[in-house]
């Protein structure tokens, strides 16, 4: 194969799984500054971790580490690496209402697809399998998966809301959801009372338009769904602002309650500042002690 024809069907590769979506995620995946193992935790592995004191009753003497309990006047053993692979879970809400995006910026679901996907192909350079919360795509490793995923990432729903939500999630791994969370018909509650259920953590990712948290309509105004199965009209817009925003503000409280009840962190992506900087916060929150 030549390196022309090599380099067409890489494009047409790309082409087909997502995309532009996929260019953009890798891009920002490769900004992303990867630790040697983020989701690092302790068990029977191969590799050093960490010292940590002896516990009596709970260690056995004969994983003292002497050489370096010597240096101290306590006991310490060598704490190994979990080397089991860990799982990441993705879902993003496919409805169109991401679809939504004010002028001069970008839609929500594509904001979401690439976070998404970008910490997806960080976490899958990592070590760790990732896949999509049900059935439509199994955790697994390489190339071929995060294409498939990209794929899968830009698919769209032809509902104004969704009516399905992530319901399976292997044990012990990790997830990141990511909606606008502006209809209740995604039962929040009930994922994460599942996912606890199987010992999973991991993030909700509020995906907002700049224009949804800041109401700036006044006078007569038409407020429609983008597939127009929703309308209302006032003449005084300016006059639902303050309740608008309290219903958002209760929401987003709603929101952090259930995931701090489910030990999971609620981020939210208005569109105001850098991509990076979410992409950050998301790795952040996914690589916690207690996650993964």
């Amino acid at each position: 194969m030549s390196k022309t024809f090599k380099l067409r069907a890489q494009a047409a590769e790309l082409a087909n799984a997502g995309g532009n979506l996929l260019l953009e995620a890798e891009r920002l995946s490769c900004s992303l500054i990867i630790g040697e193992h983020g989701r690092r935790k302790a068990g029977v592995g191969d590799h050093f971790w960490q010292y940590r004191p002896f516990e009596n009753g709970v260690d056995s003497p004969r994983l003292i580490d002497h050489r370096r309990s010597a240096q101290q006047d306590q006991y310490f053993v060598r704490q190994l690496e979990w080397k089991t692979p860990q799982a990441l879970h993705v879902w993003i809400d496919q409805s169109a209402s991401m679809r939504f995006a004010s002028k001069f910026n970008t839609s929500k679901n594509n904001r979401a697809a690439i976070l998404v996907l970008a910490i997806a192909i960080a976490a899958e350079k990592a070590g760790e399998r990732v896949g999509l919360c049900g059935g439509a795509l199994a955790p697994s490793r390489g190339r071929k998966q995060i294409l498939q995923l990209a794929e899968q990432l830009n698919l769209e729903m032809d509902a104004d809301y969704t009516s399905t939500s992530p319901e399976e999630f292997s044990t012990n791994a990790s997830a990141l959801i990511a909606s606008d969370f502006l209809s209740k018909s995604t039962n929040v509650e009930r994922v994460l009372s599942i996912a606890s259920n199987r010992g999973v953590k991991g993030v909700l990712l509020q995906v907002l338009d700049p224009l949804e948290c800041s109401f700036p309509f006044q006078g007569r105004t038409i407020f429609q769904s983008v597939l127009g199965s929703v309308e209302h009209g006032t003449l005084q817009a300016a006059n639902l602002k303050s309740d608008y925003l309290k219903r958002l503000a209760d929401r987003q409280q709603t929101l952090r309650e259930l995931a701090d009840m489910a030990r999971w962190d609620f981020l939210v992506d208005d569109g105001s500042f850098a991509p990076m900087i979410t992409l950050s916060k998301i790795y952040q929150s996914l690589s916690k002690g207690h996650i993964g």
